[in-house]
């Protein structure tokens, strides 16, 4: 029997441990028994196992050493695949043309693991991941609240989100000092209809510059080193009012507003 890994705070770490949260996870993903599933960070393996039953050649990608043996253990034989790793580096191409992303992601880690899993559109079919409960509240606001920001317009663009149900602390350990939701994205197989993988990183740069000063108006935040102005005019072509404040573009006017600066640039 292998002792068990202790959690790591560098990791931001917090292993789940309430079989009945494990099962919930595993089942909400929207996939049949043959299609390709890949679990981030399974940890000691809660979720693993029940995602085992459900999808038998499913992989995961776990970038703490110390826990693979005792995962291999708890998982046994099978078709399963295990990738030890840093999910930012990790290289989808192996997964094949389509897949299934679920995982109970790291608090200090979760913006960016979102982020690298969603630019995998339109091979990644759906995200069930677990965050801290502020995040998927940011990521499933409306626009127009106070919740409503990068996050939201980020996933939005990507798909539709929405929350599935939320964990207490004690599912965990050790226990954070937060709740913890578990919400599903299903992406847009059109998403590049929307705009080209190739101008992703600029899109979302754009946003971000938007959200910097979200108590200003746009207008003052996007032309504050000049071309106040032109941005007025690039407003006002697309019947956004000329006093909106950044989060009051939904995400077809982040993505028109952007598509109207780069076709006619500033100056």
């Amino acid at each position: 029997m292998q002792q068990r890994a202790a959690p790591k705070k560098r990791l931001g770490q917090h292993f789940l441990v309430s079989q009945f949260y494990a099962e919930r996870i595993a089942d909400s993903i929207e996939a049949s028994s043959d299609e390709t599933v890949v679990e981030i960070g399974p940890g000691r393996g809660a979720v693993s196992r029940y995602l085992k039953e459900r999808f038998p050649s499913f992989h995961c990608v776990e970038i703490d050493s110390e826990v693979v043996a005792g995962l291999r253990e708890t998982l046994g034989g099978g078709e399963w695949s295990l990738h030890v790793g840093n999910i930012l580096d990790f290289d989808f191409e192996v997964l094949g043309s389509r897949f299934h992303a679920v995982g109970n992601l790291p608090y200090n880690m979760g913006a960016r693991i979102i982020r690298k899993v969603l630019y995998q559109a339109p091979r990644v079919v759906s995200c069930t991941f677990m965050v801290q409960r502020e995040v998927a509240e940011r990521i499933t606001a409306k626009p127009g609240t106070k919740r409503y920001g990068f996050p939201t317009v980020l996933c939005g663009f990507f798909g539709v989100s929405r929350i599935l149900f939320h964990v207490p602390p004690g599912a965990f350990f050790p226990k954070p000092n937060v709740n913890s939701s578990v919400f599903r994205l299903r992406v847009n197989p059109a998403v590049e209809r929307r705009l080209p993988s190739e101008q992703w990183d600029q899109f979302f740069g754009f946003v971000d510059r938007g959200f910097s000063m979200r108590r200003k108006m746009l207008v003052n935040v996007l032309g504050r080193e000049g071309g106040k102005e032109y941005y007025r005019r690039c407003l006002e072509e697309l019947s956004i009012p000329v006093t909106a404040r950044p989060e009051a573009l939904n995400v077809d006017e982040w993505v028109g507003l952007y598509r109207k600066v780069r076709q006619c640039p500033q100056g």
